[in-house]
């Protein structure tokens, strides 16, 4: 009888640590078949992909999006997208294409913008010199300080025609070229 419980406990330890041993096995096998991406967008509107929050900038971590990826498939399940955000993964898709749609027109509009305002100043400049100039019928004639404030216009024209140059540049080199790169499709330049 005492040998018939011996094995018996023996029998019932055993299968207990096979029983632990493969529960955590399985732990493992569901932990190492999901991975957590984070994905950001930084002020050039480049996208970031990184499997660890800290590697998230401070000052986008607040913005950073939680996917779930099942290694050994090709894209999101839907289902891990829908834990993630509480609805369809189309619906997440569209909702992540808006938001990277609307960053990108807002850069557009705001370098236009920029390149209207820099474009208004110099015509006001120009139009205050040629008043100025206007006035005593060139810079060779007319009074010492008029001339000096004419050169000082031109001075501030040459400026604003580089910030002129810059934000043309922006508009129509530098901005669609990150885009291309970020693969944003070109229809999301134009308002």
């Amino acid at each position: 009888m005492r040998f018939a419980l011996i094995i018996l406990v023996a029998y019932l330890a055993f299968h207990t640590v096979a029983f632990a041993q493969s529960e955590n096995q399985q732990q493992v096998n569901e932990t190492a078949s999901t991975s957590i991406l984070y994905q950001w967008t930084d002020d050039k509107g480049n996208v970031h992909v990184t499997d660890n929050l800290g590697n998230v900038p401070e000052r986008y971590r607040s913005k950073a999006r939680k996917l779930e990826k099942a290694t050994g498939n090709e894209g999101y399940s839907e289902q891990k997208m829908q834990e993630v955000s509480g609805s369809s993964a189309s619906q997440v898709q569209e909702g992540m294409d808006d938001e990277k749609k609307t960053e990108w027109q807002q850069r557009m509009k705001e370098a236009r913008q920029r390149l209207a305002d820099a474009e208004k100043r110099y015509r006001e400049l120009d139009q205050k010199r040629n008043e100025l100039l206007g006035a005593w019928g060139g810079v060779a004639s007319g009074r010492l300080d008029d001339r000096m404030q004419a050169q000082q216009l031109e001075q501030e024209m040459q400026q604003v025609q580089q910030e002129i140059e810059k934000a043309q540049n922006e508009v129509q080199n530098v901005i669609p070229e990150q885009a291309r790169k970020a693969g944003v499709p070109p229809g999301w330049l134009r308002e």
